[in-house]
């Protein structure tokens, strides 16, 4: 009895660890399904220009993006705006690249430098969106919607990911 009782608290420990292996399962599972609504905005861009000049101790490193197309957010189509990310995520992105972005405004103490948007801090800010140039005009919260819930389920999921005709 004494042996059976002393082995409880290991038996509970063990359901408690494989019910918090769940959860993380679980709310990963969900960041990518939850990127469009976490984010302030969400654009199909084409990398103009990139500042790497700053390291990890320096703050964020920056790009210049003009924006393709809006699935979310107060964006404008063709115009070209500042985004910071910090150095854990890149420096990843190079000019003539087309990504898709998940976007966060900054908070006006948060960075030194002129930047209005950061990508999302998210799970998933560490995965690379690319989308293909003649893929844009199909870019809509719908198909984006769909894409990202096939990654959801997707095991391993690659880190880097392309929306293309396929996948719209």
């Amino acid at each position: 009895m004494t042996k059976l009782a002393s082995s409880a608290p290991l038996i509970l420990m063990a359901f408690l660890a494989k019910g918090s292996e769940t959860i993380a399962v679980t709310q990963e599972q969900r960041a990518f399904e939850g990127l469009i609504a976490a984010a302030e905005a969400v654009v199909a861009v084409e990398i103009v220009s990139t500042d790497y000049t700053a390291t990890a101790s320096d703050g964020p490193m920056v790009a210049v993006a003009r924006v393709l197309k809006v699935v979310k957010g107060p964006l404008s189509a063709e115009k070209s705006f500042m985004f910071a990310e910090t150095a854990w995520v890149g420096p990843t992105y190079k000019r003539g690249e087309y990504r898709i972005l998940f976007l966060e405004k900054i908070r006006p103490t948060e960075f030194p430098r002129t930047t209005e948007w950061r990508i999302l801090s998210n799970l998933d800010a560490r995965t690379d969106f690319f989308i293909e140039k003649d893929s844009v005009p199909s870019l809509s919260t719908e198909s984006l919607e769909s894409f990202l819930k096939k990654l959801q389920e997707s095991k391993p999921r690659p880190k880097k990911i392309v929306f293309d005709k396929s996948t719209s």
